[in-house]
């Protein structure tokens, strides 16, 4: 089955809108292209009271998605200016629910490695936490996101534990991803409906459980999807 990036990015993005249903607030750093359209389209559609931090200020509503996540236009939507800073002072006080991570490994566990990677005898630097380890720790429900699935980012266990495990969804290319805390490790939630069993179980590299598929997009999620970002920006992660 034939799909595009642009389609991908459409049901990854519906994912995570989709988890925020019930969220009362959610933070998003920088290069955040999939999480900024599925934080807005939550707001339009599912969650008018979901709260958003940024790294710019709080509460923005902006009209469309540019190149940069946290350009300066988007102060002029902010309720409020606030600080970095005071993203980790709220979110060690247990009061961010959602916020948006990503790893360059992730783990059955849902560790993420940020940090760097050994290949061959040789150490390969990683961007680092970003503060990662903390939100991860202090905020209720991370969600992961990653714009790539194969066996080299999802790892039985990652080489370096930059911020560590028990997040609350993990959306990808192929799947998303719950933490069961019986089985204390990710379990397939649903498989999207160009990946079969086979081709997930290749591209992962822990042993994942075969489930039910991704339900599409609705005609009006992909409406607001495309009004906030009518030229494609969201796909850039998957590319």
């Amino acid at each position: 089955m034939s799909i595009s990036s642009l389609e991908k990015a459409n049901y990854m993005v519906v994912s995570m809108a989709r988890a925020l249903k019930d969220a009362e607030n959610v933070f998003m750093g920088v290069a955040s292209y999939l999480p900024f359209v599925a934080i807005v389209l939550a707001k339009k559609l599912y969650n008018p009271e979901l709260k958003w931090f940024t790294i710019l200020g709080y509460n923005p509503m902006p009209k469309h998605l540019h190149l940069s996540t946290v350009h300066p236009w988007i102060s002029k939507y902010c309720e409020a200016k606030i600080q970095l800073g005071e993203i980790f002072d709220i979110s060690a006080r247990g009061e961010i629910d959602c916020v948006f991570l990503a790893g360059a490994q992730i783990d059955e566990k849902g560790n993420i490695n940020n940090s760097h990677i050994i290949v061959k005898d040789r150490k390969i630097q990683l961007p680092g936490g970003a503060g990662g380890a903390l939100l991860h720790a202090t905020a209720r429900r991370p969600i992961l996101w990653q714009g790539k699935h194969d066996s080299r980012i999802f790892v039985k266990e990652v080489q370096r534990i930059t911020a560590a495990g028990k997040p609350y969804k993990v959306v990808t290319p192929l799947c998303v991803f719950k933490f069961d805390e019986d089985l204390d490790k990710l379990i397939v939630e649903s498989t999207h409906p160009w990946v079969s069993f086979d081709e997930l179980q290749k591209n992962t590299g822990f042993e994942v459980n075969d489930t039910v598929k991704t339900e599409e997009p609705r005609e009006e999620e992909i409406r607001i999807i495309e009004e906030i970002d009518p030229h494609g920006v969201r796909k850039i992660e998957l590319e």
